[in-house]
């Protein structure tokens, strides 16, 4: 279901209204849900809601379907109604992972609510031991599935995800020297992290620092700037659609990332990076693992260990003072993006996948 402000399922949604919609020839099947709302206990609602409905929604398709693509971001339960069908139904199914669980969970809920890592991560290990193929978007995830659960890695393949070509994002006029952070404002996303950075950069005349997303760390960040006296060097833009995002790229000279790396999650590489490299912008970033091999090897920005704010402050400085160097690390992002991140090439690889383990690509 879509979700309004706060995580409410909107009213034109409820009590079984638009269940059925055809959006650009395809047709849409929606399932009973509960929204998120806040807080742990309406968010495990929200997950078990749309597991159990959905899962009994997809049995009664009489459709013979060749085969089920499930896309997975989290929670991974929601590509469990993939497997009942498999099951139910002999329909093989395709996982895309983005998100690795129950690693995801332990990395947000630390050593809280031990008992639902576990409980998920039995269901996932199910999910993922069932799929006629998994695939993965960081190349660190491959070890992961084969050893935390025993994949073959015959089922195992890396398709990195793409983003949206932002070919034609020009820079509009503005002042100073624009940093962009672009996305989910979570506590993996080390908020605190990136302001405190910016905070020892303060005394760069005409640097600014623009967040577009929101999450669980955007009161806490607001916080932050308005005690340290950052309000005229600091904007919430918010959350905004992806059709709205080539403006703020237009206003950025650079883009930061970051990511908390005591778990595997910090391994991955996060989409807003493929978005920064699509628009031709240089990367400032404390990351390792994937993200981390991608921005040295396009060699598209400056990375530093993560956690490390001396050291982040420090590439946020070089950065923001050397615009000979911003210009030629964005035009490397560019030029690396359109080499192994354009969604040509995403679903080429993606759509070979799919054929190898189809009823009629199997025929």
């Amino acid at each position: 279901m879509p979700e309004g402000e706060q995580g409410i399922v909107p009213k034109e949604y409820r009590n079984g209204k638009s269940r059925y919609q055809i959006h650009n020839g395809v047709r849409i099947v929606r399932s009973f849900e509960i929204g998120r709302r806040s807080g742990p206990f309406w968010r495990m609602l929200n997950y078990l809601s749309f597991w159990k409905s959905a899962s009994r929604k997809v049995l009664e398709f009489e459709d013979a379907f060749d085969i089920t693509f499930a896309y997975q971001l989290s929670p991974a339960t929601m590509c469990i109604p993939a497997q009942v069908l498999k099951r139910k139904k002999d329909v093989p199914y395709l996982l895309y992972c983005c998100d690795a669980w129950p690693e995801w969970i332990r990395a947000v809920l630390g050593d809280k609510f031990t008992f639902l890592a576990n409980y998920f991560g039995k269901a996932c290990k199910s999910m993922y031991c069932d799929a006629d193929k998994l695939v993965v978007q960081t190349p660190s995830y491959l070890d992961y599935y084969s050893d935390y659960y025993g994949i073959d890695k015959s089922r195992l393949s890396y398709i990195p995800q793409f983003s949206t070509d932002s070919a034609g994002v020009s820079s509009s006029p503005h002042d100073g020297i624009n940093l962009l952070f672009a996305g989910n404002m979570g506590v993996l996303q080390c908020i605190p992290l990136i302001l405190e950075a910016f905070l020892r950069c303060s005394d760069i005349e005409d640097f600014y620092l623009h967040f577009v997303g929101d999450g669980s760390e955007l009161e806490t960040a607001k916080e932050f700037v308005s005690s340290k006296g950052l309000t005229n060097r600091v904007c919430f833009h918010g959350r905004k659609q992806l059709d709205e995002m080539p403006s703020y790229y237009g206003l950025a000279d650079m883009c930061v990332l970051a990511l908390d790396s005591s778990t595997l999650i910090g391994s991955t590489i996060p989409s807003k990076l493929q978005g920064y490299m699509s628009a031709g912008k240089p990367v400032v970033a404390a990351i390792d693992g994937g993200a981390r091999f991608v921005i040295e090897e396009s060699n598209c920005g400056l990375a530093v260990t993560p956690g490390d704010v001396e050291a982040l402050s420090g590439a946020m400085r070089r950065m923001a003072t050397d615009r000979n160097m911003r210009e030629e690390f964005g035009q490397n992002a560019r030029a690396y993006y359109d080499k192994f991140f354009t969604q040509d090439a995403y679903m080429n690889a993606l759509e070979q996948s799919l054929l190898t383990i189809s009823r009629k690509g199997n025929s």
